[in-house]
C-alpha cells in the first residue's frame, strides 16, 4: 500500500535534517585553552628534571662538600639558580665553585682527613698536647736541664702546623702535598701507627691507597730510621725526606684521584680518567678542580 505523498516528503525532510545535524557534529571544533590555576597542583618541571631530582642532587653536594644537608633557604636559592641557568653542567660547576670558596668546605676536608689519618683527633686534643709539651719545657727550665727543649719545641711546632692546616689550605698558602704532610708528621700519627714499620705501611695506605711492596717497605723503613735509601728512585735519609717524597710523587696524586672517585662516584677511575685527573691535580696541587668536575658531571647528578 502506497503511503501518501505528504508523508513521503515529510520523511525525506526528516532524513535531510538528521544528516545535517550529524555532519555538523563530526566537524572539528576549535579548542580554546585557558590558563587554569588548580589548588595544590604543581606544574610540570622544566628541563625534564623534577624538583625531587634537583633536591637530591643539591643534598648530595652539600653532604659531600660541607658534611651536612642544605637549609631550606639554601636549597631554594640554589635550586632557583640552577633552573634559571638551565641546570647545565656549566651552571652546576659555577654553583660548586661558589660553595668551595666557603671556609666551611675546608673545615669539612679537615674533619674527613682527621677521621682517616688521626682517628678523629679534634683541635682541643691537639691544643692540650701542645700545652703538655710547653709544661715539659717549663719543668726543664725550672730544673736547669734544657737539653731536650729543642725536641719539645719542634713537636709543638709540628702540632701548631697541624692546627693551622685547614686555614692555610683555604688561604692558598699551602697545597695538598704540604697539607697531607702535616697530618703525617706529628705525634698523633706516630701514636696511631707506632713504630717505623707501621708508620711506613700507614703512609702507603693513606696516601696511595695500597700497601707497599716488600722492597718499598724495606727501603722506607731504612729511610725513616735515618739510613740512606731510595723511595721511587729518589734518595733520602730521614723521616722528613720520606714524607717529602711520599707527598710529592705522582702516585700521591693518583691516590687522591682514586679516593675522589671512590667516595664521590663509588667506582674506580679508568686509565684515561686516572691519567687526566692526576695531571690536573699535580698541576694545581689541589683537590678542587678534580672534585668540581666530578660533582658537576652527569654521572654524579644522575639526570
Amino acid at each position: 500500500m502506497r503511503q501518501p505523498i505528504i508523508f513521503q516528503q515529510y520523511y525525506v525532510l526528516l532524513l535531510l535534517a538528521f544528516a545535517a545535524v550529524w555532519s555538523s557534529g563530526c566537524e572539528k571544533d576549535s579548542i580554546v585553552h585557558e590558563n587554569l590555576i588548580i589548588d595544590n597542583n604543581t606544574p610540570p618541571e622544566n628541563n625534564n628534571v623534577s624538583t625531587l631530582q634537583l633536591n637530591n642532587y643539591l643534598n648530595n653536594i652539600y653532604i659531600d662538600l660541607y658534611g651536612r644537608a642544605p637549609t631550606e633557604g639554601e636549597l631554594a636559592a640554589d635550586r632557583d639558580f640552577l633552573r634559571d641557568n638551565g641546570i647545565t653542567e656549566e651552571a652546576r660547576g659555577v654553583l660548586i665553585e661558589q660553595m668551595m670558596e666557603s671556609y666551611e668546605y675546608y673545615k669539612n676536608i679537615n674533619v674527613l682527613t682527621n677521621q682517616k689519618m688521626l682517628v678523629d683527633v679534634d683541635s682541643i686534643t691537639v691544643i692540650y698536647k701542645i700545652e703538655l709539651y710547653e709544661y715539659f719545657i717549663e719543668l726543664n727550665n725550672l730544673g736547669g736541664d734544657t737539653l731536650t727543649n729543642p725536641f719539645w719545641e719542634y713537636e709543638i711546632y709540628k702540632l701548631q702546623q697541624l692546627l693551622t692546616a685547614p686555614v692555610d689550605l683555604y688561604n692558598g698558602t699551602i697545597g695538598i702535598d704540604e697539607y697531607m704532610a702535616r697530618f703525617i708528621y706529628n705525634a698523633f700519627y706516630d701514636e696511631v701507627n707506632m713504630g717505623t714499620l707501621n708508620f711506613v705501611i700507614a703512609c702507603f695506605e693513606n696516601l696511595f691507597g695500597r700497601a707497599p711492596t716488600d722492597e718499598e717497605l724495606d727501603d722506607g723503613i731504612r729511610m725513616v730510621d735515618g739510613a740512606s735509601s731510595q723511595l721511587f728512585l729518589i734518595d733520602g735519609s730521614s723521616k722528613e725526606d720520606f714524607i717529602a717524597i711520599a707527598t710529592t710523587h705522582p702516585e700521591f696524586y693518583q691516590g687522591q684521584v682514586f679516593e675522589a672517585f671512590t667516595t664521590l662516584l663509588a667506582r674506580d677511575p679508568d686509565s684515561y680518567e686516572m691519567n687526566l685527573y692526576t695531571n690536573m691535580m699535580m698541576e694545581s696541587n689541589h683537590f678542587n678542580e678534580v672534585k668540581r668536575l666530578i660533582l658537576q658531571s652527569e654521572e654524579y647528578a644522575g639526570f
